[in-house]
Formats: C-alpha cells, sequence, structure tokens
C-alpha cells in the first residue's frame, strides 16, 4: 500500500503536476543533456509521482528542515520525494562563516536518498543570495535554479547529492573535521556564466577530514577572471579546483561528461589527489577557451594557457579532449597519469604527463569548431533538457542495503523498491530472476561471497530491469578509529586508538610517514604533546591489514592568518637565536607569510626576516629586496611544515630550514640578508602572518632557542619580488 504524507494538517493538499517517469538513462555526453542522475546511491527521480512517500511542503527552508526530520529509515528505504511548493529560497551566503539554511539533518544510514525538489518542475523553486548545506546526510536537492549571483556550498555533508541545478556563483563541496567525507554526488550542476572575480568557479575542500569516492556527472563550469588592478598578493583562479585543505587526504574522484573553460590560471587544478578518473571530458583553455568566454571588462587578461594543473597520482582519462598545457608537478609521482584511453590533446606533453598505459591522441588542428564544443546552457537549453520527459509504465529497480561491496563479516541485506505496491523477486547464484524466482519477503542472509540479482513487477506497469549485487566477504581488519581525530590543542593530547576487528594489533606512527606491521606496537593512549601526524593501522595474522587512518595535531597555541595582520609578541631577541615553529597551509595556492620583526607589523616592509608559502606553490623566503630559494619545495594543503630560522644579528643575515612532515629536511635560505628596509634593525620582539590570497595558514609551536652561525650561501634562485 502507498503511504502519501503530509508536512501539516494545517496544510492544503497540493497536486502533483505531473506523471510517473523513470529514472534517465545515462547518454555519454561534454556537459549536460538531461540523461544524468545520481547512482552511486539510490535517489527517487524529482518526476516520479510512484515514489512510495510523497510530501508537499511549502517554499521556505524551515518547512523543508521539518520534512526531512519526519522522515523515517523506512519510508527513506523505501523511497521519499519531498516537493517544494513555487517560490524563491533565500539563503546568507556560501562562506565558511554564513549561516547555513539547513543544518544537522538527514542520516547516513539510509539505503536511499531522499529527494528534494520543486513541485513544479526545474525551475520554479529559486535560491538567492547562496545557499549553504552543512552537515545534512542522505538528501538530494534537485532542480533548483540560482538567480543573480547565487552560489551552492555543500559543507560536511555525507552521502548526499546536488542534481539539475543552475549555479550562478560559486560551487563549494567542502569535508569537514572528524571524517571522511564520501558519497557526495553533483550530477548536472551548471555554472553557465563567466564572472570577474577573485575566486575559483567551483572548489573542492577536504576541510580536515578527508574526501573519497565523489562523483562529477554531466556538469559545466564557466571561467573566472581575477580582477586587475588588484592589491596584495597576485589572485590565482582556477574553474574547478581540488585541494586537501585544512588537512586530510582525499582520493577516488570521477570527473564524467562534463566541461571545464579555463580560468586565468586553468581550466582543472589538483593537489595531491590519489585517483583521478575522467570519462568524456572536455578541458580545454586558451583561444579554444577565450572563443566562447572572452576576457571581461575589469578582468585580467593574462593568458589562460594550461588546461590542467597540479600534483597527484593514479590519474585515468578516457575518451576525453584536453586543449592547453598540462602543468602537472612531480611531488607523489613521477608519472601521475596511470592511464590514458582514446584521448585527444591539441599538443604533445613532456615526460612527466606521459601515461604509464596507453597514449594521448594528438590533433594540433583541435579548435572551437572540430572538438566536440557542448552547447551552450542557456536557461532555453536547460529549461529543454530539465522538464519533465512524460509518462513512462516501468517499475523501478530494486535498492539492497547495505549496497553491494566488500564486507569483513555476514550480511543482512535488505530489498526494497520505490515503485508502490510492488514486488520483487531474486536470485543468489548470479541467474537472472524471473516471477519463478523466490519472492523477497524479508533480509537475505550473506556470509559468502554472493551475486544477488533482483527485479521488481507491480500490477499494470512492466517489470523493472534486472538489479545486480555482488557481495564479498573478505577477511580484512577493520580501520583504527583516532579519538581525538586530529585538530589544533593548547595542551597536551591523550590519544586513543580502537579498532573493531577482535583479536587484531595497532601499529602507528608519528611522523607522517605510513606504519606497517614493524611500526610501533600501540599499547593504551598516545600522548602528544607536540605538532605530529598520528598515523595507524590494524594488523592480525591471517588477514589482511587494514587501511590507513590518519589525524593531524597541532599542540600549543594556534595563530591562524588572515588578510588582517596577526602579531605575536615573543621575547627579546638581539643576538644569535633559533625559531622554530610549525605551520599547516589549508590551500594549495596560497600566498601567506611568517616573520619576525623588531615592533608591531602594518606591513610587508615592517618585517626583517620572513618564510613565505609562495602562491606558486612553492615556500621561499625574504633575501635583501627579493624572495629566493635555494631548493624547490612544494607544499600541499593540511601537510604540517616544520620551520626552523636561524638569526645572527652580528651579520644581519639569517638561515631557514623546512622539514615536511614525514621527509627529509629542506634548506631553502642560507645566509639570507634582513629585508632591504629593515637591514639595520637590532632586536626581534614580534612575530607577524598574513595570507592574502587563495587560503590561509595555522601557525603553532612557536619556541625560542640558541643557533649555529648560518654558512655561507649558494644556488641562490630568485623567485619574485612583492
Amino acid at each position: 500500500m502507498r503511504i502519501k504524507a503530509y508536512f501539516s494538517l494545517a496544510l492544503a493538499l497540493l497536486a502533483t503536476p505531473f506523471t510517473a517517469s523513470a529514472k534517465p538513462t545515462r547518454v555519454p555526453s561534454f556537459g549536460p543533456n538531461g540523461t544524468h542522475w545520481p547512482e552511486l546511491i539510490p535517489t527517487p527521480f524529482m518526476y516520479d509521482n510512484t515514489v512510495s512517500n510523497i510530501v508537499n511542503v511549502p517554499c521556505n527552508w524551515t518547512a523543508i528542515k521539518n520534512a526531512i526530520q519526519a522522515v523515517t529509515a523506512a519510508q527513506a528505504n523505501s523511497g521519499t520525494l519531498i516537493l517544494v511548493a513555487p517560490g524563491t529560497l533565500s539563503g546568507s551566503g556560501t562562506s565558511s562563516g554564513a549561516t547555513p539554511v539547513l543544518e544537522s539533518i538527514g542520516s547516513t544510514s539510509w539505503g536511499q536518498r531522499v529527494t528534494v525538489a520543486p513541485r513544479d518542475g526545474y525551475g520554479s523553486v529559486k535560491f538567492q543570495n547562496g545557499v549553504r548545506f552543512v552537515k545534512v546526510y542522505g538528501v538530494c536537492f534537485a532542480g533548483f535554479e540560482s538567480i543573480d549571483i547565487s552560489g551552492v556550498k555543500m559543507h560536511g555533508c555525507q552521502r548526499s547529492a546536488l542534481a539539475w541545478i543552475k549555479c550562478t556563483g560559486h560551487l563549494g563541496i567542502y569535508g569537514t573535521d572528524g571524517f571522511l567525507t564520501q558519497g557526495i554526488e553533483v550530477v548536472e550542476v551548471v555554472q553557465p556564466n563567466s564572472y570577474v572575480v577573485n575566486d575559483d568557479s567551483a572548489d573542492l575542500y577536504a576541510g580536515g577530514g578527508g574526501y573519497d569516492s565523489w562523483r562529477f556527472d554531466g556538469c559545466y563550469h564557466a571561467p573566472r577572471f581575477f580582477e586587475v588592478p588588484y592589491t596584495g598578493g597576485k589572485p590565482h583562479t582556477d574553474t574547478f579546483q581540488m585541494a586537501a585543505a585544512g588537512g586530510g587526504s582525499y582520493s577516488n574522484i570521477t570527473l564524467r561528461d562534463s566541461a571545464y573553460f579555463s580560468s586565468n590560471n586553468c581550466s582543472i587544478q589538483t593537489g595531491n589527489v590519489d585517483g583521478l578518473f575522467l570519462e568524456k571530458c572536455y578541458v580545454v583553455s586558451g583561444d579554444v577557451s577565450l572563443s566562447r568566454y572572452p576576457h571581461l571588462p575589469g578582468g585580467a587578461t593574462e593568458a589562460t594557457s594550461n588546461a590542467f594543473n597540479g600534483s597527484g597520482k593514479n590519474f585515468t582519462a578516457k575518451d576525453s579532449v584536453f586543449i592547453g598545457g598540462m602543468g602537472l608537478n612531480d611531488t607523489d609521482s613521477s608519472r601521475p597519469w596511470a592511464s590514458v584511453q582514446n584521448t585527444k590533446t591539441n599538443k604533445s606533453y613532456g615526460s612527466l604527463s606521459a601515461p604509464q598505459s596507453g597514449s594521448w591522441t594528438v590533433d594540433t588542428t583541435l579548435n572551437e569548431n572540430n572538438s566536440g564544443m557542448p552547447p551552450i546552457p542557456t536557461d532555453t537549453y536547460l529549461n529543454d533538457i530539465w522538464k519533465n520527459p512524460g509518462a513512462t509504465t516501468s517499475v523501478q529497480r530494486p535498492v539492497f542495503i547495505p549496497a553491494p561491496g566488500t564486507y569483513n563479516a555476514t550480511q543482512q541485506v535488505t530489498m526494497t523498491c520505490s515503485t508502490s505496491g510492488s514486488t520483487i523477486y531474486y536470485t543468489t547464484d548470479g541467474s537472472t530472476p524471473t516471477t519463478s524466482s523466490t519472492r523477497y519477503t524479508g533480509p537475505v542472509t550473506v556470509s559468502a561471497t554472493t551475486s544477488i540479482r533482483a527485479f521488481a513487477t507491480a500490477n499494470g506497469l512492466d517489470p523493472s530491469g534486472v538489479q545486480p549485487g555482488d557481495y564479498v566477504i573478505a577477511n580484512q581488519v577493520n580501520a583504527p578509529v583516532i579519538s581525538p581525530n586530529g585538530g589544533f590543542f593548547s595542551t597536551a593530547q591523550s590519544v586513543t586508538i580502537t579498532t573493531s576487528t577482535s583479536g587484531a594489533a595497532i601499529r602507528y606512527t608519528l611522523d607522517g610517514s605510513t606504519p606497517s606491521a614493524s611500526s610501533t606496537l600501540y599499547s593504551g593512549p598516545v600522548v602528544i604533546s607536540a605538532s605530529s601526524t598520528l598515523k595507524a593501522i590494524g594488523v592480525k595474522a591471517g588477514a589482511l591489514d587494514s587501511t590507513v587512518t590518519a589525524a593531524n595535531f597541532g599542540i600549543g597555541n594556534t595563530y591562524v592568518s588572515s588578510e588582517a595582520w596577526t602579531n605575536i609578541v615573543v621575547p627579546t631577541q638581539n643576538s644569535r637565536f633559533t625559531v622554530r615553529w610549525n605551520a599547516t597551509p589549508d590551500g594549495p595556492f596560497i600566498d601567506a607569510v611568517t616573520g619576525l620583526a623588531p615592533a608591531a607589523v602594518n606591513d610587508y616592509k615592517d618585517l626583517a626576516c620572513i618564510a613565505r608559502f609562495n602562491i606558486n606553490g612553492t615556500i621561499d623566503a625574504r633575501n635583501g629586496g627579493a624572495y629566493a630559494a635555494l631548493a624547490t619545495l612544494n607544499y600541499s594543503a593540511g601537510t604540517i611544515y616544520r620551520f626552523q630560522m636561524d638569526v645572527d644579528f652580528s651579520t644581519k643575515k639569517y638561515s631557514v630550514t623546512v622539514t615536511p612532515d614525514g621527509a627529509a629536511p629542506v634548506v631553502i635560505a642560507q645566509n639570507y640578508s634582513f629585508r632591504t628596509e629593515q637591514a639595520a634593525a637590532t632586536s626581534f620582539n614580534h612575530m607577524a602572518l598574513v595570507a592574502l590570497q587563495g587560503g590561509t595558514h595555522t601557525v603553532s609551536d612557536v619556541v625560542f632557542g640558541t643557533s649555529t652561525p648560518p654558512s655561507a650561501p649558494q644556488n641562490l634562485r630568485v623567485t619574485s619580488n612583492p
């Protein structure tokens, strides 16, 4: 029996103006075409009025929140649509400090997402002023249209999705501290317009907890051009940027059937991603990008020559087009591209971009006319592809809970179907089910590797397709849990590490290196009294080692940079001394400095000794009138860097050594001169930090001591002179 729920007894019955519609079936494309829908986690289609539970609500965030909170697990698992009456939903912006429109609702245990969509179809409900969702779990927002310049941000959301949305402002998908963010899908989200603004079009940030297994499907991203003239550090704009900002790793990101047009820096910018999969993507820069999105008045006109920049490993490209340069570095791999298939480029790339398997297909004639450039996603186009596709008579496919995959123990598999009144038939040997197969009446016990196949029927409707579900029961130790799971603390922390696998031991490291069976054995709480990166694995004889769990800890007073100078009063120094500190950047390309001064700092020229996270992705230091570095040290978001600055007032010189977490020390500066404006300084009593572009950095564990004299300079390399 179908249940139709209503949000409030005071609400009048709101008619549902569409007929039953099947979920779209993907047709590969460059950009949106109305055939993509979230599929990693079952998600009711916004135009399907055969869904078992339909809730109609007025157009306000309180009504939507109450409706989501009222959904039971049984209703979510059998399919729930929350339909919003026409109107405008206003937010408070998408910045990290903006008040979220929805926060801490939903559930990560739901087998299906709950879909929230406009009752009268795409565009009948507008987003305005920027909307921010924080810790919303298991919900898909679909069919909304942004008006004016209005962005969308998902922050710390789990198993949630955005689909069929026009986003006229910034698109942000952020993780958060405390857990790994998984199961995010962004499907046919379109940023159709270019703007002059000192920001990226779209950002993916780990935010301290890391993220894994996100998919972007059928999306379209127009560029951003930074403002000229600008103040402070030079702005850095990308169209689609990925970074482990705030700490935490990120991996297994899929970009499929999507289009990216280059901003001033590039089209796609990565930072230490492990596993990036591009399929049927259109990634262009230079003249081809400018043919659609020319430079705008008030915006920078510098070359947009690179299609792809950054670092990482285990990249794959299939059935795609790249027009423009490939600016990768070898921070994570000497050959980041693991595999390339049937993918065209307009130029030959260097050895660093040579794939380990396959090859690029070079066609120097590629241009805007012969490269498959997707249609411009005008309002007319979007209204056409996202309209109600019409009636169908098919039953929806069954849903398996938990989802098929690899597990360490016996699973009780529940099957549901969102079509009201349906009956499910299944097999467990991989064969195709029929109406003579076993009828589903309750959870199926899976205690060994099993291939389930199921389909559903309902009176008056065609049967569904067959849904496969392969379950592997493996013997692997469950990943350790670290508590507290990292962060910045004023005092030492007692940290516990546990695993739910009986009889398993835990091995750990504190220097950022990957633990093994020979690493330190965990026997009780670990006291962390200095900033460290804790990594742990679970091991057990006869079982596979667990995956690695990691957490960053900052101990002591901490200071976070911003566009305003942060001044720290320190013990007066007037001879030879050493100062050490830890610094963690929250982005891969930021403009942030830490330095020493004889008084409170209000400008760069007030500093005498300076270490910098350069916006080009490297670390350098000030040498008199210019920044320089003896060695190239690329930095990454979320990694702790241990700085040591040795200063000698008798010579007005200093040296800088930087030790990345888990790596060897690197000498950045040796016998560098005080900044020219402070060449006569005789004492220091302030430390100061600032960040003007691309992100911020956190400084902790500031310690002063004695120093040995710096040696003579060598191999000087000047990088910039801001």
